[in-house]
This record gives structure tokens, sequence and C-alpha cells, in this order.
């Protein structure tokens, strides 16, 4: 034992010099890719005129003034509103229609089960394009309303992902079910879906990071300023920043506490935040639904 001890300690001393070079590696990695985010929130906690002289790694004279301002400008409460409102129904909607048509696709029983499949399969690979995409919507009523947003859709991968996870899910439980008199729906409600948390919630992330980032739906097929996103009023405002103090020309304060630069950073803090306290909540669900999906074609 005491040699083995003994040998533990010289392998783990003769260890140490890559150990500090490659620690010093990974900070120096970790570091390059955090800094601009850390970057942007000290921007944004900073007095607006004393940053434009530069900041680092610390606020210069710590505010929220500026979160208190562009949060109220117009339009962000309502884009805002928007944005929650669509990533929520849409994430739901997906999630609902993925597992819906995983289960169906998964059961050999079904009338026509392969030439469905596949067709779904075709539209990954064959798309008939924008412009046949908006006539379509427009055609439907769906030009210029809520409803453009939240117009449910199937994704051909997000299906292929559900139905190769509840293949994995033993027929028994199904079979069980069924001699104590439950239907489909009982099957796929209280057995299929809670079962199928871990890619649901694969999905749920996908779909949330997707509808919650676009920002071309807004562009395309809406003009009402009050149907804008948050990231579509982010895009304009990035594009040009300053005129946003021109649209609140008449607040005098606010044009002197407010510069170009401080609202970008303040409101890409405010756009990407959310989906960075949500995505840790569901990474226990993202590894394991990720991993078991896609085992089988």
């Amino acid at each position: 034992m005491g040699k083995r001890k003994t040998a533990q300690k010289k392998h783990m001393y003769k260890a140490k010099p890559f150990d500090w070079i490659n620690a010093a590696v990974m900070f120096l990695f970790a570091f390059t890719c955090t800094y601009p985010f850390w970057y942007i929130l000290v921007y944004s906690l900073s007095d607006p005129m004393k940053a434009m002289a530069g900041v680092y790694f610390w606020p210069v004279d710590f505010t929220l003034e500026n979160y208190r301002k562009v949060l109220t400008l117009k339009g962000i409460p309502q884009a805002t509103l928007i944005s929650v409102s669509i990533t929520v129904i849409c994430t739901l909607e997906q999630m609902f229609i993925s597992g819906y048509l995983g289960y169906l696709l998964s059961r050999e029983r079904m009338p026509y089960r392969k030439a469905v499949y596949r067709f779904f399969i075709g539209t990954m690979f064959v798309g008939g394009g924008l412009i046949p995409e908006f006539l379509l919507r427009k055609y439907l009523g769906l030009y210029n309303t809520y409803f453009i947003y939240i117009m449910p859709g199937v994704s051909a991968y997000n299906m292929i992902l559900t139905k190769t996870f509840i293949e994995s899910i033993p027929s028994s439980l199904e079979e069980s079910a069924k001699l104590d008199g439950a239907s489909y729906w009982d099957v796929l409600t209280r057995i299929i879906l809670p079962l199928s948390k871990p890619i649901l919630a694969t999905i749920g992330v996908f779909t949330a990071v997707g509808v919650w980032s676009d920002y071309s739906t807004t562009l395309i097929y809406t003009v009402d300023r009050n149907l804008r996103t948050l990231q579509f009023i982010l895009y304009q405002y990035l594009k040009g920043a300053a005129s946003i103090l021109l649209e609140e020309g008449s607040k005098a304060n606010m044009r002197q506490q407010l510069t170009p630069m401080s609202i970008k950073m303040t409101l890409l803090v405010v756009t990407v935040v959310p989906i960075l306290c949500v995505y840790p909540y569901m990474q226990k669900y993202f590894t394991k639904g990720i991993m078991l999906g896609s085992v089988k074609g």
C-alpha cells in the first residue's frame, strides 16, 4: 500500500506542470468566450456618458437607469409581451405536435405510415421558397396579424427525434394500458408524453431559442408597429440606435443620459438573458434527450 501511494504521489507530481498549462489554456479559452458577454453587461450597468471613455471589467458608476429608461421606450413593453407570448405558445405547440406525430409514426399499424414518414423527410430537402410561402400566408389571411407568429407548423427534424425516442419505450406499457381500457389518446397523454419528457424538453429548447431569436418573420410578414417583436426592435436599433434618441427627442433629460452604445448594450442584455436563464433548467433533459433521440435512424 505504501509503495502504491508513493507511486501515485510521484505520478501526480509529474502531471502538475501539464495540469497547470492545461488549466491556463482552458481559462484563456473560457475568458475569450465569456468576456464579450461580460463587457456588454458591464457597459449596460455603467453611466452612459462615463462609459464612452471605456469600461473593462467593472461598471463605471454602477446604475440601473439604462434598463429603466430603455424598457420604458416606445414599443419596448409591447414588443416584450409579443416575444414572450409567441415563444411560450410556439414552444408548447411544437412539443405537442412533435410528440403527437412521433407517436403516430412509431406505430406500425398506422395506415400509409412509411409514405407519410417519407413525405416529411422530403420536406427537409425540398421547399417552396420565400415567395410561395409569403403568398400562401397572405392568401390565408395571416399577413400582418398576430397569428402569423403562432401558426402551427411541423418540423421534420423534431418529428424524427421524437419518433425515434418513442420507439425506445417498451410497447408492453401500451399493451397493458389497453388491456385496462385505455384509448389511444389516454396512452399518448398519460404514458407516451410523460415518458418522453427528455426529448420534448430538447425540442422545447430548440424551439424557444429559435422563436425568441427570430426577427425575419416580423420583417417580412408585418407592417403594424404593435406587432413588432423584441428581436426586431433590437435589429432596428443595432442598425441605428441613435434613432431612439430622435424618437424621444422631446425628452431632453433622456437624450442627455442615454447614448446609442448604451442603448445597444442594454437591449442586447434584455434579449439574451431570458434564454440564458431558461437553458440551465432544461440542460438536464437536453443531453439525454438528444442522445436517446438520435440513436436510431
